[in-house]
C-alpha cells in the first residue's frame, strides 16, 4: 500500500483560498483573433467549493465560453509588501457549465452585494467551472498539481451540512449577535457595526455589515449539522480569548 505524499500546499488550503477570493483572472479560448484571452471576473464558490462566475453576454469571455467551454480561473493573495510572486495562487482548469440562478444567486449576492443591482438582467448568467486539474503555487519550492477530489468537498458531505444552514444563520443572528460581532471585529479585523452572517458552507461563513463582506473560516470542515454549532462555539471562545 502506497502512502500518499505529504503536500507542501494541501487541497484544503487551495479550497480555502478559493473561498476567500473575490476576483479571479479568467482564461478562455478567444474566437477572433484566435488565442488565449484573459479577463477579470468576480468569483464566488458553491457549497462544494467550485468557483462560480456571473457574466454578461456582451463580454468576450462569455462569447468564448458559449463557443468553447474549456477555461481556467486563477486566484491569488498578494502580500502587503515585497514580491507579489511570494503570495499563494491557484489555477483551476476545466470546463464551464451553466448554473441555474436559483441554485446560486443569493449566495453570490451575499459575496458580492453590488451584484443585486443586476441579478435580474437577462443578458447575465451564472457559470460554474467544473475542475479537471488544479495547479497551486504557494512560494519557493511549494508547487503542487492536484486532482479535483483532493481539493473539493464530496457532494454527500456537503448536502448533510447545507440542509441545516438556514436555521443556523437565523439562530446565530437572532440569538448570538454578540458572538457574530466578535468574529468580525476580533478575528477578522472588521470595524464595529451590525454584523450579520449571510451564508454558511462546510468551510465557514460570510459576514456582512453594509457593503463590507468578510470570510470566517472554520478550524476544520463541517461534515454534519452539529459540527456547525461546535465550530461557532470554538470560534467564539477564540475571539473572547483575544479581548
Amino acid at each position: 500500500m502506497t502512502t500518499p505524499r505529504q503536500r507542501s500546499f494541501t487541497g484544503t488550503q487551495a479550497r480555502l483560498l478559493l473561498r476567500r477570493a473575490r476576483t479571479a483572472a479568467l482564461g478562455t479560448a478567444n474566437l477572433d483573433p484566435a488565442g488565449p484571452y484573459v479577463s477579470l471576473a468576480n468569483i464566488a464558490t458553491d457549497a462544494q467549493g467550485h468557483p462560480v462566475i456571473f457574466i454578461s453576454k456582451l463580454a468576450w469571455h462569455t462569447r468564448n465560453i458559449l463557443a468553447r467551454p474549456q477555461g481556467s480561473l486563477m486566484v491569488s493573495e498578494i502580500p502587503a509588501s515585497g514580491d507579489a510572486l511570494t503570495g499563494p495562487r491557484i489555477t483551476i482548469m476545466g470546463q464551464f457549465e451553466p448554473l441555474p440562478a436559483g441554485e446560486i444567486a443569493e449566495r453570490y449576492a451575499h459575496h458580492h452585494p453590488a451584484a443585486r443591482g443586476y441579478l435580474d438582467f437577462p443578458d447575465f448568467s451564472f457559470w460554474r467551472l467544473v475542475p479537471q486539474k488544479i495547479h497551486a503555487v504557494a512560494g519557493f519550492g511549494r508547487i503542487e498539481t492536484m486532482e479535483p477530489d483532493e481539493v473539493f468537498l464530496p457532494e454527500n458531505t456537503v448536502a448533510a451540512v447545507m440542509a441545516s444552514t438556514n436555521g443556523a444563520i437565523l439562530h446565530m443572528n437572532r440569538d448570538h449577535a454578540d458572538a457574530v460581532a466578535l468574529y468580525a471585529e476580533r478575528l477578522l479585523g472588521g470595524e464595529p457595526g451590525n454584523w450579520q452572517i449571510t451564508t454558511i458552507d462546510p468551510d465557514g461563513a460570510h459576514l456582512q455589515c453594509n457593503d463590507k463582506v468578510l470570510r470566517l473560516a472554520f478550524e476544520q470542515p463541517a461534515e454534519r449539522a452539529d459540527d456547525l454549532r461546535q465550530a461557532f462555539v470554538a470560534l467564539a471562545q477564540k475571539a473572547r480569548s483575544l479581548m
